[in-house]
């Protein structure tokens, strides 16, 4: 159903170009935002971008589509946010450059209430909830493998499976930061703050996955 979904969700290079499909997608994500998913009907959608209901579904043909591609949408730019390090920077400089784009993300851009949506959802709609965390969290932890490897490769870095070596590099270097910013208490970090956890979870990391000798 995952697939069905997406499918029907047009990707950004396909959507019709114009400043009306420009002002659907603006309208329909304040109203996502302002009343949640399920209460934003199409007919609401389709009043407050000033276009015909036909001219809504010729684009998207349910809610669940529409709402699909904001979601690809937010999450496409957040891997645009988040570049692949580059290990001729040095491994540590270039995991700590990672991690503090990775938290700049939870912390700066404006697209956490998006996600608080979608984990309101959740439970009826895990379709939705599903594409976000196979297009966001999960691509992350696929790219930032593929640093991983090529470490590994260098003998820089020792560890059984790249893929969960990714998650436990992120778990350590976010620490509580995504919590506090989902609950509202984004006023409790600082840049101390967010130093302090990304210095001490490289630490910890690259002590664990220090090659053997």
């Amino acid at each position: 159903m995952i697939e069905t979904i997406a499918a029907a969700a047009p990707e950004q290079s396909s959507v019709p170009a114009g400043r009306k499909m420009d002002i659907v997608t603006r309208a329909s994500r304040q109203l996502f935002l302002d009343q949640g998913f399920s209460s934003t009907s199409m007919e609401a959608i389709a009043k407050a971008a000033g276009v015909s209901k036909a001219t809504l579904y010729a684009y998207f043909p349910s809610k669940e589509a529409l709402f699909a591609s904001l979601i690809v949408a937010e999450c496409d730019s957040l891997q645009r946010d988040l570049p692949l390090p580059k290990l001729s920077a040095g491994l540590s400089e270039a995991l700590r450059e990672f991690a503090k784009q990775y938290l700049n993300a939870f912390i700066h851009r404006k697209d956490v209430a998006f996600v608080r949506i979608i984990a309101n959802e959740s439970g009826r709609f895990p379709v939705l909830a599903r594409l976000f965390y196979e297009s966001g969290p999960e691509a992350t932890i696929r790219r930032l493998s593929q640093f991983l490897e090529e470490a590994r490769a260098a003998k820089l870095l020792e560890f059984d499976d790249s893929m969960e070596a990714a998650k436990q590099f992120l778990s350590l270097v976010r620490g509580e930061l995504p919590l506090l910013i989902v609950l509202g208490l984004s006023d409790l970090t600082t840049e101390g703050m967010v130093e302090q956890e990304i210095e001490a979870g490289l630490k910890f990391f690259l002590k664990a996955c220090q090659p053997r000798v």
